[in-house]
């Protein structure tokens, strides 16, 4: 055991040399005896330590805030809302952060009195360019005026002798009426891609494949439809109907690349019977009159008469009598004939076919 001689504190670790608490050398005790003097109840008072005093608090003073804070200072004691790009409040932002310290440019009165008279004069020169603008164009306006008035006065002219031209050359050859009751067998029969076609007790019987359409146009140009009431007796043979509807075209002919023009009425004679007005413009088909529900169409195997009547570019459609509805021929499909339509797999006959003029 050792014993430190300055503080009477004992040690049993043989190695150590000195005293951990004051650095004192060690003595080395007898073995169960206790240091001379030491009480090991008594309070031990520990030395102070060796290190410096800490040096005293100081107080933080703010700095004394100026009187013209620079950009800095300002940007260090206000938030601000970062603006979008482009916004009126970040342009307005940047406009208002001044420069500070330097001061503002002094003017000089020559230069003012200079700019004042380019300004004058720029005025001067704009107002004289403007009354002059305005000048040519009421000179321009009165010789527009009149060469429109010339213009107009020659167009109704060449309107009257085009109206007369087209009065001369309406063909003389077509019959005033025409009657085809499907007796003899002039129109279009076999199996075609998208269905087939037959004569059959004087009728006329059309049949489509599923989910297509057929159409057949007359055989002659003696079908002309313009300006005429074209009418055809349509009916389902065995009751089943078209589910696209079937029924009577007019101003029907091939395009130049050889492809369906025409304007069809079409009947659906099912549970709620309906109509619609379709149009071919090279070979696409499209809806004018959208499927509407009508009471004068009969269903089942009953016959329905349908009928176009056309009037220059305007279309009129009846059915059994019934006037449904009207459109505008916007394609000018004035020199075509009449056809036949229906789609799917339901058989129809088409009977007295009649054109009047």
């Amino acid at each position: 055991m050792k014993t430190c001689p300055s503080c009477k504190r004992t040690y049993t670790d043989a190695s150590l040399n000195f005293c951990l608490e004051d650095g004192t050398p060690l003595t080395i005790s007898a073995p169960g005896s206790a240091a001379p003097g030491f009480d090991p109840n008594a309070t031990i008072r520990y030395t102070d330590s060796r290190e410096t005093k800490p040096p005293p608090a100081e107080v933080y003073r703010p700095p004394t805030p100026t009187a013209n804070p620079t950009v800095n200072q300002m940007a260090s004691h206000a938030t601000y809302q970062m603006p979008t790009q482009g916004s009126a409040f970040g342009q307005q932002q940047q406009s208002t952060l001044a420069r500070p310290g330097v001061p503002a440019r002094k003017s000089n009165v020559v230069w003012w009195i200079l700019g004042g008279v380019v300004v004058l004069g720029v005025i001067v020169v704009g107002a004289a360019i403007m009354i002059l603008a305005l000048a040519s164009m009421g000179s321009n306006s009165n010789t527009n005026s009149n060469r429109a008035n010339v213009n107009s006065r020659i167009g109704n002219r060449n309107a009257n002798a085009n109206a007369n031209i087209s009065n001369a050359n309406s063909n003389p050859s077509l019959p005033s009426s025409l009657t085809d009751d499907f007796s003899q067998a002039k129109w279009g029969t076999g199996n075609y891609a998208f269905g087939d076609i037959w004569y059959a007790d004087d009728q006329y019987h059309m049949r489509g494949k599923e989910k297509t359409y057929l159409v057949m146009y007359a055989p002659s140009p003696d079908y002309n439809t313009a300006n005429a009431a074209v009418r055809v007796t349509v009916r389902s043979v065995d009751g089943t109907p078209a589910l696209s509807g079937f029924g009577l075209i007019v101003h029907g002919e091939k395009s130049k690349t050889g492809q369906l023009e025409d304007y069809a009425l079409l009947i659906y004679t099912g549970a709620e019977p309906k109509y619609q007005v379709i149009k071919h413009k090279e070979g696409a088909q499209s809806v004018v009159v959208p499927w509407t529900g009508s009471k004068v169409i009969r269903t089942g195997t009953n016959p329905n008469q349908l009928e176009v009547r056309t009037k220059g570019s305007e279309l009129s459609f009846y059915i059994n009598g019934q006037y449904v509805d009207r459109i505008t021929d916007s394609e000018n499909f004035k020199g075509g004939v009449a056809g036949l339509y229906t789609s799917d797999i339901a058989e129809v006959a088409f009977d007295d076919l009649e054109i009047k003029r």
